[in-house]
């Protein structure tokens, strides 16, 4: 099970400060076995959420020594007796964060990515790409003129692929899939995938990810679709419009990032609402 946001939230507190740098910089070298290069903090905490699903196990890792974990409960929790194993400190760790969960207002968001707008964003994302990886997609999931403006950069050029209705865009994707043979891996996580509103009232969702093949991860995705709810299908966001960068890489990120994808810089820059969406 992915690690909650009580506790990337606690894990930022605890780890995204000047003295534990060095210790997150480690970790997420150590976890991802030096294959990728992890440029700052951030990046290393994206890293570590993204790689391991247990709270407990990331804690008990010999990086995170008794002793840091010591400092943080005498910090937090001053005056409580700290003469505890390493064990006993982790679970008082994760007790202290899940008390601070508790006594914030429910219907407040406690981080930016618990914006509707980003949990839509990751609902909706995890659902595409399942269903495009696994031939599902249909012309149902979108608007009737929806449309795509496709770039594929490759190591023999660059090609664009635009069209204007359904059946185009959805034969258009399923040909390039099928063409290449690629499995869309994309980044759920907050640095991967989030939304934003532009000025007609879209909601954009601002994805990204990796290429596979059965053999090797050949390269990285940037898309973004525009939704627009359909009052004709159970007032579900569909996609209206699609554009989407497919790029090869001879050795392509580990987890690629929004903040990596110069495509999508401009969309970046626009509001994001922290409302519920109509």
């Amino acid at each position: 099970m992915p690690i909650s946001e009580v506790y990337k939230k606690g894990l930022r507190d605890f780890l995204l400060n000047e003295k534990n740098t060095l210790v997150l910089m480690q970790l997420a070298k150590s976890t991802t076995k030096n294959v990728c290069k992890i440029k700052d903090p951030e990046e290393a905490l994206d890293y570590l959420i993204a790689h391991v699903e247990d709270i407990h196990i990331l804690l008990s890792k010999r990086l995170i020594t008794r002793e840091l974990l010591f400092m943080y409960v005498h910090r937090r929790l001053p005056g409580i007796a700290t003469n505890f194993t390493k064990a006993d400190l982790v679970s008082k760790v994760i007790k202290y964060w899940e008390q601070q969960q508790t006594v914030e207002p429910i219907n407040t968001p406690k981080n930016e990515d618990e914006y509707p707008i980003h949990t839509m964003a990751r609902k909706f994302g995890e659902w595409f790409f399942e269903r495009f990886n696994s031939d599902c997609l249909s012309l149902v999931d979108l608007w009737d003129d929806a449309a795509l403006h496709l770039t594929i950069l490759a190591s023999d050029g660059v090609s664009v692929h635009e069209c204007e209705t359904a059946p185009e865009v959805l034969s258009v994707l399923i040909s390039t899939r099928n063409q290449f043979g690629f499995v869309f891996n994309p980044n759920l996580t907050h640095c991967g995938i989030q939304g934003r509103m532009d000025s007609y009232g879209q909601v954009l969702v601002l994805s990204c990810g990796t290429l596979h093949t059965t053999e090797s991860c050949v390269g990285v995705f940037e898309c973004v679709f525009a939704l627009l709810r359909d009052p004709y299908s159970e007032n579900n966001w569909k996609p209206k419009r699609l554009k989407c960068l497919l790029k090869s890489e001879v050795e392509p990120r580990i987890l690629h990032s929004l903040r990596e994808c110069e495509t999508l810089q401009t969309a970046l820059a626009l509001p994001v609402p922290n409302e519920e969406l109509d």
